[in-house]
């Protein structure tokens, strides 16, 4: 059942055969458990996206396909990391405001400025990098991205302290008990390793030291982390796990 409510909360994928149970309340154990099997969820977005990316790099030019694979994405997760990344930044564009301040702005229905930019440019960043993947590693590179980001947000739910008195990271938080990270990160390591070999160590090295870096700063400007700045984190470690198999095999260091 916590699987199921990780599949529910972090993508939009319908699960006709378990209707019952999908449409079940969950208890906040079942939900704060949810957290192992984050980087499981990554993997089946992985496949979903590495089965679409062939079909549409036989049919199509490879820039649109490319294109075609980050609008997708957003697709299967509702849209749900990229609203928090716009929400967070339109937060910290209160850079004067306290950090009472800065999460009511980010609670606010309205749309700024600077959140729309930030979404921009991260979906402009997403599609850029993934065009620059060489075609021997695409598929490596979409399964690290998928698997690697949501594990990064386990480690910062676990880790780092809740800004609100309620919402549900409050109850992914406050639920989870001291295996939980453990769990999800061998699983993580595990699938990236299978998948990437000593380049799926090094990713996820490099998600962990962004990981710390992103969350901290977050800390330092709300107070703790929310919902929103845990999809915040999601895409800017989407776009830096590219980055970093670009810079592998750019430099022929594969």
């Amino acid at each position: 059942m916590s699987f199921l409510a990780a599949l529910r909360f972090l993508t939009s994928i319908p699960i006709p055969f378990r209707r019952e149970e999908w449409d079940r309340p969950l208890t906040q154990q079942q939900f704060a458990r949810s957290l192992v099997y984050y980087p499981l969820v990554g993997l089946i977005l992985g496949g979903i996206l590495c089965g679409l990316y062939w079909v549409f790099s036989n049919l199509l030019p490879l820039l649109l396909a490319n294109a075609m694979i980050i609008g997708i994405l957003a697709y299967l997760t509702g849209g749900l990391h990229l609203d928090g990344l716009i929400d967070t930044f339109d937060g910290l564009a209160g850079g004067h405001k306290s950090p009472e301040r800065r999460l009511q702005i980010m609670k606010t229905p309205d749309v700024g400025a600077v959140g729309v930019t930030a979404g921009i440019v991260l979906l402009l960043l997403e599609f850029a990098a993934l065009a620059s993947v060489p075609q021997s590693h695409i598929y490596v590179a979409i399964v690290l991205m998928t698997v690697l980001s949501r594990w990064a947000m386990s480690y910062a739910v676990f880790n780092y302290p809740y800004a609100r008195e309620i919402g549900m990271g409050k109850e992914l938080k406050s639920g989870s008990n001291k295996w939980v990270l453990p769990v999800a990160t061998v699983l993580a390591a595990i699938i990236v390793v299978v998948i990437a070999g000593w380049l799926g160590i090094v990713t996820m090295a490099g998600t962990w030291v962004l990981t710390i870096a992103l969350s901290g700063f977050f800390k330092g400007k709300f107070g703790g982390l929310t919902g929103d700045t845990y999809g915040a984190l999601n895409e800017i470690s989407e776009f830096t796990i590219l980055l970093i198999v670009i810079l592998f095999s750019f430099n022929n260091w594969l």
